[in-house]
């Protein structure tokens, strides 16, 4: 883009080769006012003025010193600081507590009567008298001697723990090796093989086995501290002897028991094995044979797929009860499938 300077050169130089002079004279003003270039170079003149007297106009109006706005701005952040810095000793500042004075002049009504004390449940150790030792548990019977249960009875647990004031607090009942759907009668279940005892419960505790065991049953006994830290350990040894057979009498009511045969096995064949199961033993314990070996093999782990039956774990211990119950009742089969259960 082209300087303005150098445009007024460029029109200086045609002008002298015009041989006009830069700035008209009076008796060459019509000359000066029909050469076309004299023109333009007026009116380039005019819009050089006019742009010079704005410019000049803009710098007086809006001139402001660029350190006043350094400085007002060092200020703002100068008071700030200081107000901040006011402010928090204001609020800090250290002082002896107040105590309270009901009496005090100047109180409400409503004051004079103090806040309640508020309720606390943490124990503590001073509270109970041996918190914290560590604990001694006795073994629940023993191999040779294990503690004796009925099916679906309750029973006593006996957990005896030394020393006795301990047991003020509560506890964590931890018993492995149980069969399912054991229940623990004095304690909230709060897992599948846990219990909450409240304080002084151990004492109390009931147990019911859900079924019988031909073979003993071994447990793990653990007490744990509701913070979790193990207060004692033992093992213990159960016996859940299956129920006597009632003898079979010379009178047979023969149409009930074909009656409950033949529920029995609609059940059985419509999946409800539990239902079928009851009612088959129920007529096993008229003296109904062939009830007592199709019992047995609901039980039967080498039989339950032929039932239909899928998903169920079988027990050899029962089938052998029932397959020796029809066995006794004369069933012909029946040694035969204890001979396949031995195998």
């Amino acid at each position: 883009m082209q300087r303005p300077e150098d445009r007024i050169k460029e029109i200086k130089s045609l002008l002298d080769r015009l041989q006009l002079p830069l700035s008209p004279q009076a008796g060459a003003g019509s000359q000066l006012a029909a050469n076309p270039y004299y023109q333009q170079w007026s009116e380039y003149r005019a819009q050089m003025a006019a742009a010079d007297h704005r410019r000049g106009q803009a710098r007086g109006r809006g001139s402001v010193n660029p350190w006043f706005f350094v400085l007002a701005t060092a200020l703002n952040t100068t008071i700030a600081a200081v107000l901040a810095v006011l402010i928090t000793l204001s609020v800090v500042r250290p002082g002896p507590p107040r105590e309270f004075d009901p009496h005090a002049p100047g109180r409400l009504a409503t004051d004079t009567r103090s806040a309640p004390t508020p309720k606390t449940f943490a124990m503590t150790t001073e509270a109970v008298p041996g918190f914290g030792r560590p604990l001694e548990m006795e073994p629940i019977g023993s191999p040779e001697r294990p503690l004796r249960l009925e099916v679906l009875k309750r029973s006593r647990l006996p957990l005896h723990v030394q020393p006795e004031e301990a047991l003020a607090e509560p506890f964590i009942l931890m018993i492995s090796g149980l069969p399912q759907k054991t229940e623990v009668h004095g304690a909230e279940r709060i897992g599948a093989d846990s219990w909450l005892l409240p304080p002084n419960a151990i004492a109390s505790l009931q147990i019911t086995m859900p079924e019988w065991s031909a073979s003993l049953i071994e447990i793990g006994v653990e007490l744990r501290r509701t913070s979790g830290a193990v207060a004692a350990r033992t093992r213990g040894w159960i016996s859940v002897p299956p129920p006597a057979m009632p003898q079979a009498t010379g009178k047979i009511d023969q149409a009930a028991v074909k009656d409950l045969v033949q529920r029995a096995d609609q059940l059985l064949s419509r999946g409800d094995i539990v239902a079928a199961r009851a009612v088959y033993e129920r007529a096993a314990e008229m003296g109904s044979a062939q009830a007592a070996l199709v019992l047995g093999s609901t039980f039967d782990p080498n039989r339950l797929w032929s039932l239909g039956v899928f998903g169920m774990v079988g027990n050899k211990d029962r089938a052998r009860q029932w397959y020796s119950r029809a066995d006794q009742l004369g069933h012909p089969n029946a040694k035969e499938r204890l001979k396949s259960l031995a195998e």
